[in-house]
């Protein structure tokens, strides 16, 4: 071999040497997660709990309604800012009530300061004001100092971003736009000629601004649906903010439209309940929303609306608001609908909108218009690369570089635009803020009186998740199953996603009736530490053995397999394909699988007695199923379903035939006649009653 050969492949060791060295030296190794303290979460149910109904406990509305009072009635109120909620449910109940004067101080403080998640108390000081001040049909509970501070705070507030004075509210997400806008209505409706002291302008302007994003913000989610959704913990804001423009609007196109909306989003809540629990994928999800029933903070509103589960909390906005709303009447369709449980339920759904030049296109929207600002960052694209020179844009514009969200972008932005690379930066660098993105989704929730299974189709599969809640099996208000790759060592909110909510990178999922597979291709690799800051290269699945009457486990050889559970009549079979460790230590104890690999197939078969016979026919029947495996592709026989197959870049078969993941209708359930996506035109039927919603008409229609 002559010298310069030797050279020359000397040369190529070394470069070769050196791109294994550096991949070892970046890669994340899946490896054991570090020990975690605290409660367990969910909290045990104990004996003296109140119970889950499972069927309606008042027979009415109204008498449902009575109970929820005559129970908040019996609560303390809390001397902290979300105590003015309770006060205004004792009010409805005992005009003669005293009103906290230190939860409504806090209250007002919280707002005056403008601190962040203040228009969801203004909600609550806007509702206060609204029935309890002497004036219009108020019923004058509220005394003159008490009266005099309210005003003022709505005089003195910032109701948009746009507005002078820098703040910590962001008002950017959808649940938090139409909190303010509604507030900033009912506040420029209130005093029309008054000056709004933080930006200098009339309540008439306020009230006429307010009023055209009001419109614009119902009619997008009505044609295109939520942004957030199916958003367990923020559709009770939504709720609450256009309860807000139902009952004290006195614009009937603005009242009206808003009522409507609130159909729709109570319709979208009970076409995906099981006895009371919300069991659907969700586009924004806290970890103790998801693993049972008790930590569903929108579970007052499902106990009010259709009497099942619980009432929970004293201070929950959506519930108070419907229950001391003197205008809003549910239909009669959506309480049917509600307490319905056929034997075979399916809800297909689609929401949101891709982030793609062509939906924009086909929606008249625009990526460099500071006006479509609202809808876009409503869906969470602020760093998209289609939306991020937008963002910079309009944060030069409104002066938001103060924000935390902003602030890291403002250091590199102006010289990425200067050199035309913004956009590709994004596309190459993934920073962490484009996991926020709550773009299309076409759901599906398939429902036995046994057990609920629900999850996001083929959604975003290895991209970043924020909260994202993509998939569910409930049995009962505690036995409840999910897997979810983990973003941090943190079960609280604090980071998102966190240990149990959400992905730090999302997998590939095909549901088929009560079949699920879920595929998990963790990189090796996260974004530079500055795009993303935590990446664990490993699964975890939520399985409580205590919530369930019966677990048993089949291994299989190389140590994965299968453990299925038995819950009343109710059954679930979740499979693993590599092997997996039980939890035994800290809060998560025996309710927790750990698969410590960057791979996984997951498996998910339901089945009830009446359908599958006993537990042990089951196990035998899904155990000795035909399952084949090979990296991300899936083959399984299942047992009533046929032949499933599914990979990676592979379509969703069953028995050959294709089995489509999305292009879904707006609703495709039992209880749909017509929800076309994209129309706002909607005609519900059941059992004899008829609900009509048409946005573009401005018709509601409800019929028994």
């Amino acid at each position: 071999m002559t010298k310069g050969r030797i050279v020359g492949l000397v040369l190529v060791l070394v470069v070769v040497s050196g791109f294994v060295v550096a991949d070892l030296a970046t890669a994340v190794r899946p490896q054991w997660p570090a020990s975690r303290e605290g409660d367990p979460v969910p909290a045990r149910p104990g004996p003296g709990d109140p119970p889950f109904h499972r069927e309606p406990f008042a027979p009415s509305l109204t008498a449902r309604r009575d109970a929820f009072l005559t129970w908040i009635s019996q609560q303390e109120t809390s001397d902290s800012k979300s105590g003015v909620w309770t006060d205004i449910a004792k009010l409805a109940l005992d005009p003669d009530h005293q009103i906290n004067a230190a939860a409504l101080q806090a209250s007002l403080d919280f707002v005056n300061e403008h601190n962040d998640t203040a228009d969801f108390h203004m909600a609550g000081l806007m509702r206060l004001y609204h029935q309890y001040a002497k004036f219009g049909t108020g019923s004058g509970a509220l005394n003159g100092e008490q009266v005099a501070a309210l005003e003022q705070a709505f005089l003195h507030h910032k109701y948009w971003l746009d507005e002078p004075t820098p703040t910590p509210m962001e008002l950017w997400t959808e649940n938090h736009q139409i909190l303010t806008y509604s507030a900033e209505y009912l506040a420029g409706q209130r005093f029309p000629d008054e000056i709004f002291s933080n930006n200098g302008q009339t309540g008439s302007w306020h009230k006429q601004v307010a009023r055209e994003r009001i419109l614009r913000w119902i009619d997008w989610r009505a044609r295109t649906g939520m942004a957030e959704w199916d958003a367990v913990i923020y559709y009770r804001m939504d709720l609450a903010a256009l309860l807000n423009l139902v009952d004290f609007a006195q614009d009937e196109e603005v009242a009206t439209r808003a009522a409507m909306m609130v159909d729709l989003l109570l319709f979208d809540i009970g076409a995906d309940t099981f006895y009371g629990q919300y069991v659907s994928a969700h586009g924004r999800a806290t970890a103790g929303s998801i693993k049972s029933q008790a930590g569903q903070s929108i579970q007052n509103v499902v106990a009010l609306v259709w009497g099942l589960g619980r009432f929970q909390s004293r201070t929950e906005m959506a519930s108070i608001s419907l229950a001391t709303s003197e205008r809003y009447q549910v239909p009669s369709l959506i309480e049917a609908i509600g307490q319905d449980n056929s034997e075979v339920y399916a809800n297909l759904e689609r929401q949101s909108i891709p982030v793609t030049k062509e939906a924009a296109a086909q929606y008249n929207l625009s990526f460099d218009d500071i006006e479509d600002v609202p809808v876009w960052w409503g869906m969470g694209a602020f760093t998209h690369p289609d939306i991020i020179e937008l963002t910079v844009h309009t944060a030069d514009e409104w002066d938001l570089w103060h924000y935390p969200d902003f602030r890291p972008l403002q250091d590199v932005a102006g010289i990425l635009q200067k050199l035309h690379l913004l956009k590709p930066a994004s596309a190459l660098l993934d920073p962490e803020t484009n996991g926020v993105v709550t773009d299309e989704v076409n759901k599906i929730t398939y429902r036995t009186p046994d057990y609920a299974l629900a999850s996001a189709q083929d959604y975003r599969p290895g991209e970043k998740g924020y909260q994202h809640h993509i998939w569910k099996a409930a049995l009962d208000p505690y036995a409840v199953v999910f897997v979810t790759n983990p973003d941090s060592l943190r079960q609280d909110d604090k980071h998102r996603p966190s240990y149990w909510s959400s992905h730090g990178r999302l997998p590939r999922t095909a549901q088929y009736r009560n079949v699920l597979v879920a595929l998990h291709d963790i990189p090796r690799h996260p974004s530079p530490s500055i795009f993303e800051a935590r990446h664990y290269a490993f699964t975890h699945a939520y399985f409580p053995k205590w919530a369930f009457d019966q677990v048993v486990e089949i291994p299989l050889d190389g140590g994965g397999g299968w453990i299925l559970g038995r819950r009343g009549d109710g059954y679930i079979a979740l499979y693993s394909d590599k092997p997996y460790t039980w939890q035994s230590q800290g809060p998560d104890a025996d309710q927790e699988l750990i698969v410590l690999d960057r791979e996984n197939v997951w498996l998910v078969q339901m089945g009830r007695a009446a359908v599958d016979g006993p537990f042990e026919a089951f196990v035998q029947a899904v155990s000795e199923a035909r399952l084949s495996i090979r990296g991300l592709r899936v083959e399984y026989e299942s047992p009533g379903n046929g032949l499933i197959s599914f990979g990676w870049d592979e379509p969703l078969l069953v028995d050959g035939e294709e089995i489509p993941l999305r292009g879904y209708p707006r609703f495709d359930n039992p209880y749909t006649r017509s929800a076309e996506f994209g129309t706002g035109q909607y005609q519900f039927e059941f059992g004899g009653r008829t609900l009509v919603l048409d946005f573009g008409k401005g018709l509601r229609r409800s019929e028994d």
